[in-house]
């Protein structure tokens, strides 16, 4: 059977972040963005998590990460229940941003003594313990690498169990993994390289068993796949496919292609996250830098914060 193409209408909220990314909403509904490109006037790497008005599309910086004179890429989000925003950032490792200015670097290397991989994206499961992909650049002061890591097999998947303060390597042998998401017990890795995302069962903080192939992506770019994504609230997940100009909608059980395809009017959605307890899902894009909303056909699944 053919994937049913979808046409919603999308509405930019705001757009130049540069490389937007990490949509999230913390509990009380403030919606932030990270953007891991833009530079200092040195130009020096030097990302930034923003807080943007979802009416008024404004959008002010609340932080600039940086740790032993090191800069960020912010890449992913997520808000836990007391409206901190976690953040996976591809040269600093895992941070938390306390919405009042202050965050916190956690270990930038995980129970092995390795330096982590960078981190990408992230997700919480029901129990709290943080999930997230390190697609295989070491953190600062390692040199970044922008080619290995879509070249060859170097990604990681790491598990911060709730309460530690150092990551716990989970698996590794990815071609750059990316998006990730968790409902109950299954764990979905984006593999961006591959176009496929790969399943986990969960039986503990950091302890997965039976790597499968879940679901494969329509190809769109030859750099590009699956990037961030969210499950809604039928179970159903969707999938940026960055290069792709589609989100990709997939049933419960996964399968060899999506049962739905949604048209966005640009080629590179990044990441995909609903607002709560609602059926608008904002995505980000690497067209414009921009952050936009389309309404889907059922609410998404209640985030870990919001439970």
């Amino acid at each position: 059977a053919m994937a049913k193409t979808i046409e919603p209408k999308f509405k930019m909220v705001t757009k130049d972040i540069d490389g937007s990314e990490g949509p999230v909403f913390d509990t009380k509904g403030r919606f932030y963005a990270v953007a891991p490109m833009e530079s200092a006037d040195d130009n020096s790497i030097a990302g930034k998590l923003y807080s943007v008005n979802l009416n008024t599309g404004e959008k002010q910086v609340v932080c600039t990460p940086q740790f032993n004179g090191y800069g960020g890429r912010p890449a992913g989000c997520q808000s836990d229940k007391e409206d901190n925003i976690w953040i996976a950032d591809m040269r600093l490792g895992l941070l938390k941003y306390d919405g009042k200015g202050n965050c916190k670097q956690f270990s930038v290397v995980d129970t092995d003594g390795n330096p982590l991989n960078g981190a990408n994206d992230l997700v919480f499961d029901d129990d709290g313990n943080l999930w997230f992909t390190g697609p295989g650049s070491p953190v600062a002061p390692s040199v970044e690498d922008r080619t290995t890591i879509f070249a060859e097999p170097t990604g990681r998947i790491y598990c911060l169990p709730k309460g530690s303060e150092v990551p716990i390597k989970v698996d590794d042998n990815f071609r750059f993994c990316n998006g990730i998401a968790v409902t109950g017990k299954l764990l979905l890795v984006a593999e961006t390289m591959t176009k496929q995302i790969i399943a986990y069962d969960v039986t503990g903080p950091g302890n997965v068993t039976n790597r499968r192939i879940w679901s494969k992506v329509p190809k769109g770019a030859e750099q590009g796949g699956p990037d961030g994504m969210d499950f809604d609230e039928r179970g159903c997940l969707l999938v940026a496919n960055h290069g792709g100009s589609h989100i990709e909608v997939y049933p419960p059980e996964g399968g060899d292609e999506p049962i739905i395809r949604v048209r966005c009017p640009f080629k590179t959605p990044s990441n995909v996250h609903f607002a709560q307890n609602s059926n608008v899902c904002y995505v980000t894009e690497h067209d414009t830098n921009g952050v936009w909303a389309f309404e889907w056909d059922c609410k998404g699944a209640l985030m870990y914060c919001d439970k």
